[in-house]
């Protein structure tokens, strides 16, 4: 099922959008909103998701290691994303024993 809407944008959006997207990667611009509207769900989706592991690594109820795991991010990716919402690293004796094992 489709549902009609109406947007209005700036000439100059549109006509970025005609000029660079059109023919190029979309056949048209609804199919530009689409795929736009689909890549700001997914990206909040995966915020929110790194947000929520971030959260249990704080509590301590997982290790780095895990939340790399679990997301899919590898671990160097996990650390920056941790550190752009404030979540720092833990690293007492577990950690290290974790490390050398």
């Amino acid at each position: 099922m489709h549902i009609k809407k109406t947007i209005t944008l700036p000439e100059e959006l549109e006509r970025d959008v005609e000029n660079q997207l059109i023919g190029k990667y979309y056949s048209n611009l609804s199919d530009v909103i689409r795929d736009g509207i689909r890549r700001v769900l997914k990206d909040y989706e995966h915020n929110s998701e790194i947000k929520a592991i971030a959260k249990l690594y704080q509590e301590g109820k997982i290790t780095i290691r895990e939340a790399s795991d679990i997301t899919g991010i590898p671990l160097r990716g996990i650390l920056h994303e941790f550190s752009k919402r404030g979540t720092y690293i833990r690293y007492g004796e577990d950690e290290l024993k974790e490390d050398i094992e």
